[in-house]
């Protein structure tokens, strides 16, 4: 280590602040994170019950990227790496009340009865489809447009409903599903871009794997590991902050604990914690905050039950099941957790882990957990052929869960933008920076550790 190392303060104790604080301890850095809570991890939450296995936050990781992988390997947890099932590339959306395999391919789109005849030769229209000139268009805008209001009905809203817990009328395609946004600037059409990709793959460069996966003792393996690295004399558990002032000397850090504040300086701050805590920091700027404020956070309910396999028809043979808000159901989707990953259901049973809440039902995802288990049997029982009651109920409600990045989310960019340029040595990363998944928010902590290490 240097002899007079950059001291950095990391904000939020999540994936991002942990993998923030790991990549600037690796970098010679001194770093303290504040955590407000009693632990590390942020929603990456795993518990052992009865011979269930849960995971209260993600299930499961993919790598995308390279940063996932080479974390992993350089945390020495590799070998706690568990693959995903292979039926887990089977998934399932409900139609008319029973579950319907979704197309994997582009030659399924033709037999499968997940779309209408009607629909499917409505996607042959799509090439000829002209790009919009707006350039922050709704999910649900997009997909009518290009794909037909069935494929949003039946593919994109439940899907949506899956990873977000939204409504694709709010979110933005530029800023939620970038992707989409770039292939129709770049190509004019999902379908060209499509056969330009197969055109190129032969020279295209190998990308890592994309079948997710998890860990034997669940997802929290990997930020405990993250926390274990970085060591407890550089964390502070139950230890919000208060107030964050700049000053010649660097950053005076306000945090408090046991109703006893404490401040201490410090070069840098990187800040990973939910916008939403943002407004209770006494932080002086002339940026408006306005738009940070607007980031709605619906809450969610995560349900995990576990049932007699004897008690369950379906073969539950794949990743799980979607629910499109057409359908009317109570649940916004099932995974299907013992056959995605071995050891989380004993001997004999098995573990199903729904969904409720989101923006689509706002008022079920703070019922009692009474009625959500009622609420969720009525929909497992037509479904998955329920015919038992459960043995095991867990049930984890997160109030302010998934940031919903609406149309109008550029102006949330902007205001990050503006805020680290105003204040030099302040970094954001989080799930706020540019996407959701447990993957987006590593990387936007190492992102953020090596721009605050630039200027502070």
């Amino acid at each position: 280590m240097p002899d007079n190392p950059s001291t950095i303060a990391v904000g939020g104790g999540g994936i991002s602040g942990l993998a923030a604080a790991w990549h600037l301890q690796e970098r010679g850095a001194a770093v303290t994170l504040f955590e407000a809570s009693d632990r590390t991890g942020g929603v990456i939450r795993s518990t052992r019950q009865n011979g269930f296995l849960v995971d209260e936050g993600p299930n499961t990781l993919v790598a995308r990227t390279p940063a996932v992988a080479d974390a992993i390997e350089a945390l020495g947890i590799e070998s706690e790496r568990v693959p995903a099932n292979d039926v887990a590339d089977a998934r399932y959306v409900v139609r008319d009340g029973r579950l319907v395999r979704v197309p994997t391919s582009p030659s399924g789109l033709l037999t499968t009865p997940l779309l209408s005849m009607g629909a499917k030769l409505r996607l042959l229209r799509e090439p000829f489809v002209r790009p919009s000139r707006e350039d922050d268009e709704s999910l649900a805008d997009f997909v009518r447009r290009r794909l037909g209001p069935e494929v949003l009905d039946y593919a994109v809203n439940p899907f949506v409903a899956g990873v977000y817990a939204g409504d694709p009328a709010h979110l933005s395609t530029r800023y939620a599903f970038p992707t989409l946004h770039a292939l129709e600037r770049e190509h004019g059409s999902l379908g060209r871009s499509l056969l330009h990709r197969v055109r190129h793959r032969a020279d295209a460069t190998p990308k890592p794997s994309r079948h997710p996966f998890s860990f034997h003792d669940g997802m929290q393996t990997f930020p405990d590991a993250l926390a274990r690295r970085i060591g407890d004399d550089a964390i502070r558990l139950r230890a919000p902050l208060v107030a964050l002032r700049r000053d010649a000397d660097g950053w005076r850090v306000t945090t408090q604990s046991d109703g006893a504040t404490r401040e201490e300086r410090f070069d840098g701050v990187v800040f990973t914690a939910p916008l939403h805590r943002l407004p209770d920091i006494d932080f002086e700027t002339d940026i408006d905050l306005a738009p940070l404020a607007e980031v709605v956070y619906p809450p969610l309910s995560v349900l995990a039950l576990g049932f007699r396999r004897a008690d369950v028809g379906h073969a539950l043979d794949g990743f799980g099941v979607l629910v499109p808000e057409r359908e009317a159901l109570n649940l916004l989707g099932v995974l299907f957790s013992s056959t995605l990953f071995p050891g989380r259901a004993p001997a004999g049973h098995v573990l199903l882990t729904c969904f409720v809440g989101g923006t689509r039902h706002l008022d079920l995802a703070t019922r009692p957990t009474d009625d959500l288990v009622r609420l969720a049997l009525a929909d497992l029982r037509s479904l998955l052929d329920v015919r038992g009651e459960p043995v095991f109920v867990h049930r984890v409600l997160w109030a302010r869960a998934i940031p919903q990045y609406h149309v109008g989310y550029g102006r949330v960019v902007a205001t990050l933008d503006a805020l680290e340029a105003r204040h030099p040595g302040l970094c954001f990363g989080g799930n706020v920076r540019r996407g959701i998944s447990v993957g987006d928010a590593l990387e936007t902590g190492l992102d953020a550790a090596e721009r605050v290490l630039d200027t502070a």
